[in-house]
């Protein structure tokens, strides 16, 4: 028909249940995001045009040269779900962001430390989850497939680099093995359990 425009179908939803946390199995900080010269886009590097940090001023994006940033804190390789917090993608989402009692501020929760990078909650907002790095766990209801991504903040830019994205067929719940298709870090799978 002429003039109705083509709105893709979507995929039933999982029967579920699913848990309010899940985790990356055996994960550990320098799993994701350390290859060299795969991730070279999301490790502090001498000609990148960072500043050294001042002491006399410290700001949250202060490198920290083993990977990181001052305001970050290490990431355990887990994903929460808060739906009173965020629900804009909707019951089957998770995020590192909401872990219960996180929250804006040097290393409450908003800025994470894994491999060589790092990534924020862009402008300490759950609205904006998704226009800064956001790593996370979701159902994709267009292609009827479970994601897990894992973006960082390159240093300097802000820019979100993806460091890791994968998918896994339709099941009930998001635990089981994701077969990477995108991102700088080579490790061809990850696994998903519930936490």
């Amino acid at each position: 028909m002429a003039g109705i425009p083509w709105i893709p179908a979507t995929a039933p939803l999982p029967a579920g249940p699913t848990a309010d946390a899940y985790r990356i199995v055996n994960y550990h900080p320098d799993l994701i995001g350390t290859a060299n010269p795969e991730c070279l886009a999301i490790m502090p590097r001498y000609d990148s045009g960072l500043k050294w940090p001042d002491p006399a001023n410290p700001l949250p994006d202060d490198p920290l040269w083993g990977g990181g940033i001052r305001a970050g804190i290490p990431w355990d390789g887990t994903f929460y779900r808060d739906l009173s917090r965020y629900n804009l993608s909707g019951s089957l989402f998770w995020s590192p962001y909401l872990k219960p009692g996180s929250a804006p501020g040097n290393q409450n929760g908003y800025w994470y430390n894994f491999g060589r990078g790092w990534c924020h909650l862009h402008n300490d907002n759950f609205a904006q989850m998704l226009t800064g790095a956001a790593p996370r766990l979701w159902w994709d209801s267009v292609t009827g497939t479970w994601r897990l991504i894992i973006e960082a903040t390159q240093y300097v830019t802000y820019a979100v680099v993806p460091v890791w994205i994968g998918t896994k067929p339709a099941s009930n719940d998001p635990v089981g093995t994701y077969t990477k298709i995108a991102g700088c870090d080579p490790l061809t799978t990850l696994t998903v359990a519930a936490n």
